[in-house]
């Protein structure tokens, strides 16, 4: 009995080191590509290839962030004040969009009716760039941060609503008229049918819309911020011809944008999705 224990002790220990290597050899693969284009750019700027003055090195990006950054103290660096006021403007306009847009998306998505109804002012709004209402905003609501969420929140919007609405259309209508013939009651309805089915697509929704508001954010900051944020940092940098810590925001703004995928989506997917449809959990329509 003991040596079975044992067995089956060193094979889970051995499936663990086996995932943690796998992780490390994936991890490994992503970096890669960045890492090369790293090494010849930098090896451009050393050349002579490339104007330092207007494509500075890594090197030099990673001194001025550093700079930027005085982590020594950090209550007083200039640099987290930006992505932190950065951080809360796209992470309150998407919170606010995605309370509007899911039970909006699930209504119109249950109601085809109403999904014809409003079908058209969808298809006219979606290809619009959030951007564009930006100058509306200002003249309705000034310089700040309501104009900045306000641009964010539309950027973050209608992926969200397009995606929602998409998932719950996509689920089978038998296995709603199965379950409610079975006496479930809508909250089952909802929890066991209606979000698992629609979750892949709305998750989906969730990157693009948490993307868009991202990337809105630099644009709508560069023109109605007063003081804070990358993307005031990035523009107001241009009036010194400082290319450096034009650079530094860029950076960062991409950075940040890859660590909410993975950090934050990554496991939600994980979590939900891949362990509710890879199980077998949820029908898929047919």
């Amino acid at each position: 009995m003991s040596q079975t224990l044992v067995a089956q002790h060193g094979a889970a220990a051995d499936r663990k080191r086996s995932g943690v290597s796998r992780r490390a050899i994936a991890f490994g693969a992503f970096l890669l590509p960045i890492l090369g284009l790293l090494l010849v750019w930098e090896t451009a700027v050393r050349l002579g290839l490339a104007d330092a003055t207007i494509l500075p090195a890594p090197t030099m990006i990673v001194q001025r962030g550093w700079a930027l950054l005085d982590i020594s103290h950090p209550g007083q660096s200039i640099l987290l004040v930006h992505i932190a006021v950065s951080l809360w403007r796209a992470l309150a306009a998407f919170v606010l969009a995605c309370a509007v847009a899911i039970p909006v998306g699930f209504l119109l998505g249950l109601s085809p009716s109403a999904y014809r109804a409003f079908s058209p002012l969808l298809s006219l709004l979606l290809p619009l760039p959030a951007v564009a209402w930006t100058p509306i905003f200002l003249v309705a609501f000034g310089q700040g941060d309501v104009t900045i969420i306000a641009v964010c929140f539309l950027g973050a919007f209608f992926p969200v609503l397009y995606s929602t609405i998409q998932g719950v259309r996509g689920i089978s209508r038998h296995s709603l008229w199965v379950v409610r013939s079975m006496g479930a009651t809508p909250i089952d309805i909802f929890r066991r049918v209606l979000l698992p089915g629609a979750l892949p697509a709305l998750i989906s929704g969730l990157k693009l819309g948490m993307a868009h508001s991202w990337r809105t954010l630099v644009a709508a900051e560069m023109l109605a911020a007063l003081s804070h944020g990358l993307g005031y940092m990035i523009f107001a940098a241009r009036s010194y011809m400082d290319v450096s810590t034009m650079f530094v925001g860029i950076v960062c703004l991409a950075i940040i944008g890859m660590l909410i995928e993975h950090a934050v989506f990554g496991p939600l997917e994980m979590l939900t999705v891949r362990r509710w449809h890879v199980a077998g959990k949820v029908g898929s329509p047919r």
